[in-house]
């Protein structure tokens, strides 16, 4: 049911993303830090030479603090996280390796818009 609920979500959330309608969020699961983005930032994200604790002291994604230092609670669209994922020139947008799933990102944009709660 909850995957139904995310293909339902992405498929309004790519019609509406040229738009600037508001996002229904009402029937979303609840995404967590802990259990839906966290995961995705550790593996993608906060490995060494990129945005861990050690080589990159200026912005590290280590701890939720860390990583709310790029979010905005509520506001994908003025997130700086959600703007660098998204964004389309591949020189640009992180992660630099391979773009994030689709499910990543709106998993990530779902947990912003919801809040940002360090859940």
């Amino acid at each position: 049911m909850r995957i139904k609920i995310l293909i339902i979500l992405a498929i309004s959330f790519i019609s509406f993303s040229s738009c600037k309608h508001e996002i229904d969020l009402s029937n979303a699961p609840e995404m967590t830090f802990s259990y839906d983005v966290q995961p995705i930032i550790a593996t993608r994200c906060a490995m060494q030479g990129c945005h861990s604790a050690v080589g990159y002291e200026e912005l590290p994604l280590v701890t939720y603090e860390d990583v709310m230092e790029i979010v905005e609670a509520g506001s994908a669209d003025k997130s700086e996280l959600y703007e660098v994922i998204t964004e389309l020139d591949n020189e640009k947008r992180m992660p630099r390796d391979t773009k994030l799933a689709d499910k990543q990102i709106l998993n990530i944009m779902v947990w912003i818009e919801q809040g940002a709660k360090n859940n």
